[in-house]
């Protein structure tokens, strides 16, 4: 496929997002999220009232939380968290691990406003957690460093953080980085969204709102187009776990462009696919109501 670059939209991207997005729109019909993801559109998401998502996976982070906590009890820990947003987060799991037990929190995000704003919802918490910042696209460039820098200054304990974000999840070399920074003594604390038969409707809903529209439309309108709402729509692959959200020109199926895809397993699925990339379960708890889960794990 050709790609028509708008060299005035472009110049948000660094270089290398630059040559991301056109491989990615060249060899796969696909632009990538991150490449395209500003603070600016995602806390208008993060705002939207009509955002239900976001409500289903405060409760499984409400519910599970807790759990890990008990688990590492008072023992001091780095929390290393990825892809935070604008940290609405936080503040719940600095309610059930106490700031007292934090060394280190890591936020690790493509952008800076993101991390700005995370920092303040920690900081309204406690002034006394060390916050470090990482600016980084860690799809691309992963975390193994950042654990370790973090380590050697910080606790012996990492928790590396995936909250309520299946598009990050639903990469199998990103999923594979985060168990191989993981040392034995770290955990991995996932949040998530799951597929359960007849929610269709309402699981692919909240990704066609506006507010998560107009954030998917700024990577289409780097490469040239001008979309409208009508041209996105949903479909959910059972077979490989993935809700998938298309863009077609004037309706063109046949000339789709992939603008977000996310993990949606079953709760079985799940299990099975952290087994194969071996994961060790501590716990993984459904949460049916909102079909959603809190999962812990370690190398």
């Amino acid at each position: 496929m050709e790609v028509k670059i708008d060299s005035n939209l472009a110049k948000s991207l660094d270089k290398k997002q630059l040559e991301i997005l056109k491989k990615f729109v060249r060899k796969k019909r696909e632009v990538p999220i991150r490449v395209v993801y500003t603070g600016e559109y995602w806390d208008k998401i993060a705002k939207d009232q009509k955002y239900k998502l976001e409500e289903r996976e405060l409760t499984a982070l409400r519910n599970s939380i807790k759990k890990l906590a008990k688990k590492i009890g008072s023992e001091k820990v780095n929390i290393i968290h990825l892809g935070p947003g604008n940290g609405m987060e936080t503040p719940f799991i600095l309610s059930a691990i106490k700031p007292s037990n934090v060394s280190t929190y890591a936020l690790v995000d493509v952008n800076s406003t993101m991390l700005k704003l995370s920092e303040k919802r920690i900081n309204k918490v406690s002034k006394s957690i060390k916050v470090k910042k990482f600016l980084r696209d860690f799809e691309t460039y992963g975390i193994k460093d950042i654990c370790k820098k973090v380590k050697k200054n910080g606790a012996k304990i990492n928790i590396i953080v995936l909250i309520a974000n299946g598009v990050l999840f639903s990469n199998d070399d990103l999923v594979k980085e985060i168990r191989n920074s993981l040392d034995k003594s770290d955990y991995f604390y996932l949040t998530l969204e799951l597929y359960e038969n007849g929610k269709d409707e309402e699981i692919i809903k909240p990704y066609l709102i506006p507010s998560v529209l107009n954030l998917l439309s700024n990577g289409l309108k780097i490469i040239g187009y001008a979309p409208k709402y009508k041209e996105f729509y949903g479909e959910i692959n059972k077979k490989k776990n993935l809700l998938n959200i298309y863009f077609a020109k004037n309706g063109n199926k046949d000339e789709k462009l992939l603008v977000l895809h996310s993990y949606k397993p079953t709760i079985k699925k799940l299990k099975e696919r952290m087994k194969s990339l071996k994961f060790k379960e501590v716990f993984c708890e459904e949460y049916k109501k909102v079909h959603s889960t809190g999962a812990l794990y370690k190398k």
